[in-house]
């Protein structure tokens, strides 16, 4: 099927917001939160799926796409404050909520402080939490990227990152081509598209992280009043640090996806997609 956006730039403070919304006549709707930080991504086949049963919206993230930077802010309230204006444009009283690697966190920090509105939480391979639990994460996929990647790739990598963390962009983007690259090793995926990696920005990805590991810890959710589904893949770049995450949700469904890194729906949309529709279609 061949669904169609509508594309808004929305004004939030000190941010513009490039979204885009796939309008579902008489449907609920559902907002995806892409990884990152800093690194834009539609989940084009997961919003193609569910396209067909909701309204779905997605949104470059603060500081990237078509947005400026410079005077954009990255604390936690802010990413937060963004769902909540994108929600009211649209009017929005409640809204399913997916969230992949980064964006998982980021749909955890919005739930915990709005779960009124929250009609489900989907958290696909989700990072497992702030401060401590994210450098913990981040050693996660340092050796998991360690072990992908030649010698002279993993080099290219500090170099990389070294100029990223000076708030270059285009070393920032050298380094996520070849993390991308290292996440679909072994998988039949085409290299990252260049118009993605053209939005990637240095600046948002930096200080996002900085954002992160100074936000408090989250606490156990305990029995929340929406179902939560959590799924990570069987080679995953994530280890024990996803422990926190199924302790946090101990009453939510949890899938491992077979054949599958961290990005499921490229790596076995089969298994993934019946994921989807037992939550999205059978369960709701």
């Amino acid at each position: 099927m061949n669904f169609v956006a509508e594309n808004h730039l929305i004004t939030n403070g000190n941010t513009k917001l490039a979204v885009k919304i796939y309008p579902c006549a008489a449907s609920e709707t559902i907002i995806l939160l892409h990884g990152g930080p800093g690194v834009p991504d539609e989940m084009t086949e997961v919003r193609e799926f569910l396209s067909g049963h909701l309204q779905v919206i997605t949104f470059d993230q603060r500081g990237i796409g078509m947005t400026d930077p410079q005077n954009c802010s990255f604390t936690m309230a802010d990413y937060i404050s963004d769902v909540n204006h994108i929600a009211a444009y649209f009017a929005l009283d409640g809204f399913h909520l997916f969230g992949h690697s980064w964006g998982g966190l980021y749909a955890q920090l919005y739930a915990r402080e709005f779960p009124e509105r929250v009609l489900s939480l989907f958290l696909c391979s989700p990072a497992s939490g702030t401060g401590r639990q994210w450098s913990l994460t981040e050693r996660e996929v340092f050796r998991y990227n360690r072990e992908r990647s030649t010698l002279g790739e993993w080099i290219w990598m500090g170099v990389n990152t070294a100029l990223g963390l000076f708030g270059s962009s285009s070393a920032y983007r050298r380094l996520f081509r070849q993390i991308i690259i290292n996440y679909h090793k072994g998988y039949n995926v085409e290299p990252p598209d260049p118009e993605k990696l053209a939005r990637i920005n240095a600046k948002a990805g930096t200080r996002t992280r900085n954002a992160i590991k100074k936000h408090p810890p989250l606490g156990v959710f305990g029995k929340t009043p929406y179902p939560v589904m959590i799924t990570y893949g069987e080679f995953d770049a994530y280890g024990k640090s996803r422990e926190f995450v199924l302790e946090r949700f101990p009453f939510a469904r949890t899938a491992i996806i077979p054949g599958s890194g961290h990005t499921p729906w490229k790596h076995n949309l089969k298994e993934f997609g019946k994921i989807l529709n037992d939550f999205y279609v059978q369960g709701h």
